[in-house]
């Protein structure tokens, strides 16, 4: 019988877990992508947003790496631009002449008219980061 021959065998190397891979990406709550989404997000959505005197724009902010918020305390109206009805229960009337795509439910109108793009946009961002 023949000997058999011994190879050497090849250096491996060790691929992190998905848990290591997405911390080092970023992706987590308060992560790179996680910011880079909701800034993406926060710059579309002022333009869905009503304007009449700029004052809700003006108060829409990122209040952390995960949320938005628009309105508040010293803007009482802002709940009744969100949802599209009055205090008395009539339709609010939006003036798209300051943009076309003003409306009631202005963050599942974003996410509706361009989630896609964000989505796209945010994969772009991943494969452009450096894997370790």
């Amino acid at each position: 019988m023949g000997a058999f021959r011994v190879f050497p065998k090849k250096q491996q190397k060790s691929l992190p877990n998905a848990k290591q891979l997405k911390e080092q990406l970023g992706v987590n709550k308060t992560g790179r992508v996680q910011n880079f989404v909701t800034d993406d997000v926060f710059v579309r959505l002022i333009d869905y947003i009503p304007f009449k005197s700029g004052r809700l724009r003006a108060s829409a902010e990122k209040t952390s790496p995960t949320k938005i918020t628009v309105g508040g305390a010293g803007i009482p109206y802002a709940r009744a631009q969100f949802f599209g009805v009055t205090e008395d229960g009539k339709p609010f009337d939006y003036n798209t002449a300051k943009g076309a795509k003003i409306g009631a439910h202005w963050d599942r109108r974003l996410v509706q008219n361009e989630g896609a793009q964000i989505v796209a946009d945010a994969n772009k961002y991943v494969k452009g980061l450096k894997h370790g």
